[in-house]
């Protein structure tokens, strides 16, 4: 069973792996070119769980910086996407069926509290994360992908990208985005979970949860996992 010093141990290991790697991987993939004129986000697919417009795919064509709206802008159409009710509505049912995360008891009512509380932490994740807290420190929120390389080197490149992000100007920096995003997130759910399940473990855990679920989603789009669940629509459809 993995417990919450295991946990708090891996997310250790995570930090050390990327550190020890950050010189070999610095380089801006497709680097921000503050030279550039705003350009409009793309749009993303319906339903679609891995949106375009917080992905720069193409890894040698230069991008111009996003304005602080557009950074707000990516924050609430992931707050409201179609698919945030689907993503509160499974990790409830996860949780239920398996009796993990905060403290809940079994039922129809117990159920509708864990959707309530997964809708509130994906919503401040999401505007902290994505707009809020990269638009205070003027950092790109989005995800530059490599591309090419060996398999290793992209997913380090991926575990790099959830500590080490682009400034406005396209230069490496923090990424205060989930580094500080994702803590805040945290400490704002004690406010509406059950005070038995507030604690510095839990806090630790669901910080931990937070990075996890982040690396998987950026290794989905890394290596274009998506197209295996959907087809990218053509202009016009």
């Amino acid at each position: 069973m993995c417990t919450r010093p295991l946990r708090f141990a891996l997310f250790s290991f995570f930090i050390f792996l990327v550190s020890s790697n950050a010189g070999v991987l610095c380089r801006a993939q497709a680097p921000v070119d503050p030279s550039l004129p705003p350009a409009p986000l793309p749009h993303a697919a319906f339903f679609s769980l891995f949106p375009s417009y917080e992905v720069v795919k193409d890894p040698t064509r230069p991008v111009p910086p996003l304005t602080a709206r557009q950074k707000l802008q990516i924050a609430s159409r992931k707050t409201f996407a179609p698919a945030l009710p689907i993503d509160s509505l499974f990790v409830a049912g996860f949780d239920q069926a398996t009796n993990l995360g905060p403290a809940y008891v079994q039922g129809w009512g117990a159920f509708g509290e864990r959707v309530g509380y997964n809708a509130a932490n994906f919503t401040t994740k999401s505007l902290l994360a994505f707009g809020v807290v990269p638009a205070a420190f003027h950092q790109d929120p989005r995800y530059f992908r490599m591309g090419t390389g060996s398999k290793k080197k992209r997913v380090l490149w991926v575990l790099r990208s959830q500590v080490i992000a682009f400034s406005d100007r396209g230069t490496p920096m923090p990424n205060y985005g989930k580094l500080l995003g994702y803590a805040a997130s945290t400490a704002i759910s004690n406010l509406y979970m059950p005070r038995k399940s507030v604690s510095f473990g839990g806090d630790v855990e669901g910080y931990s949860i937070k990075f996890g679920v982040s690396i998987g989603v950026g290794l989905v789009r890394e290596f274009d996992l998506a197209r295996f669940i959907h087809k990218p629509r053509k202009v016009g459809d």
